[in-house]
């Protein structure tokens, strides 16, 4: 359990980093103006050209990874909601670095996905023997 509580972890961060990457480049680019076909171009070209977006890409990418490692390891009914760490990294980072305002009432949901999180970790089974590779 250890080890893909770990790299839960690790990809929550990757993932965290990921889509703090990619707003900050969607800042820089800004809205979307409309939906007519040279609008689209326009925006998605703009996007294509931030490193921001690309760093976010590559971030993201490594969050997938360490997710197949997790997928092999563990239940899907586990590792999913773990991921749920994701949102609490992204609330504080957004915080610290986007300068977003966290209110109460995302701070008390903050606490209700932290509290699920603490229970689902208490709820690990280990469902294939890592010598064999089967479904125990």
């Amino acid at each position: 359990m250890r080890r893909a509580l770990a790299v839960v972890f690790l990809a929550a961060l990757c993932g965290c980093a990921g889509h703090l990457c990619l707003r900050e480049g969607m800042l820089a680019v800004g809205p979307l103006p409309g939906a007519a076909p040279a609008e689209l171009f326009s925006f998605f070209a703009a996007a294509a050209s931030s490193r921001w977006i690309w760093i976010g890409i590559a971030l993201e990418i490594t969050f997938s990874l360490l997710w197949l490692a997790v997928l092999s390891w563990s239940e899907i009914s586990w590792a999913v909601p773990m991921t749920a760490l994701e949102y609490v990294l992204a609330a504080a980072a957004a915080y610290i670095w986007l300068g977003e305002p966290v209110g109460a009432l995302r701070l008390t949901g903050i606490a209700l996905i932290c509290g699920g999180v603490v229970l689902l970790g208490g709820s690990w089974q280990q469902t294939h023997d890592p010598a064999s590779g089967r479904r125990r």
